[in-house]
């Protein structure tokens, strides 16, 4: 007998346990985090995303997909989590430089992660001077908790702005003279957005392929936009020996065209006014 009550009372115990257990498990959401890595380090976390809309002269508009992670069990159904900007690290204006969160997202059933789409615009003059940021804060929810403090904030950091590459001047004798707006021009018409850094036989052939195909463009941007209808291109007559030179697919962002009576050539101008040559 006493024995039987030994069992007994070892099992009303486990029984205890086990709800304790269960309860415990409901109690804790899983959590969850930003799951950036370096693209050149695996091994290194970041949490911030850089963008230029400069390098896209097609777009608009575009999507930075951050990717967010749980740690626990995967569940057989959806859950939700919420982002929220932090107004005091943020430059960039809901509505202008990009569209306003949603009020939840989620973690599809069955699945640890997911990707948060956030949608920037390039409308904004501004973006031409400088970079913006939106950095945003993963906040709690019933289904998540949010406790790995170091890895619950992401930046987004976008302009239409270029910087003279360390490439230029290894080709300078192709390219010519550094100016954003020749910058811009050489990607939108060269068949590439960078050349190699340093110069050696091995890459020649390919990097002036991509220079003087820019300098085709230059010499004559009508007849390289007649001859090149994929690229997406066209030139728009606006009077007075000026044409705009403009993306189909973003015609807010037009570059002129002037006609020089001297050469009766036509000459687009960089931001401080000068002929692009």
């Amino acid at each position: 007998m006493k024995k039987l009550f030994l069992i007994g009372l070892f099992g009303a115990v486990c029984l205890s346990a086990c709800k304790k257990a269960v309860e415990l498990t409901y109690q804790s959401p899983d959590n969850i985090y930003f799951d950036f890595t370096d693209p050149k380090d695996e091994e290194k976390r970041v949490d911030s995303f850089f963008y230029s809309f400069a390098l896209f002269p097609e777009k608009s508009f575009d999507t930075i997909l951050l990717p967010v992670r749980i740690s626990g069990m995967r569940k057989p159904v959806d859950r939700k989590f919420k982002l929220t900007v932090i107004d005091s690290a943020t430059t960039a204006v809901a509505g202008t430089h990009y569209k306003a969160l949603e009020p939840e997202y989620i973690i599809p059933a069955d699945s640890g992660t997911a990707k948060v789409p956030i949608i920037i615009y390039s409308k904004d003059p501004a973006l031409l001077a400088g970079a913006v940021k939106i950095k945003l804060r993963l906040a709690a929810t019933k289904d998540f908790a949010v406790s790995t403090v170091e890895f619950d904030t992401a930046k987004v950091i976008f302009s239409n702005r270029l910087e003279q590459p360390v490439w230029w001047n290894t080709w300078a004798s192709e390219l010519g003279a550094y100016s954003r707006v020749k910058h811009e021009l050489f990607i939108r018409t060269s068949g590439t957005i960078e050349l190699p850094a340093a110069f050696n036989a091995e890459v020649l052939p390919k990097t002036l392929y991509h220079t003087r195909r820019f300098r085709s463009f230059l010499n004559d941007p009508i007849s390289w936009v007649a001859a090149n209808p994929s690229e997406g291109y066209t030139v728009e007559d606006i009077g007075g020996g000026k044409y705009n030179f403009f993306s189909i697919t973003n015609p807010e962002k037009k570059y002129v065209l002037e006609l020089n009576p001297a050469d009766n050539k036509y000459y687009f101008r960089d931001e401080n006014g000068n002929r692009i040559v």
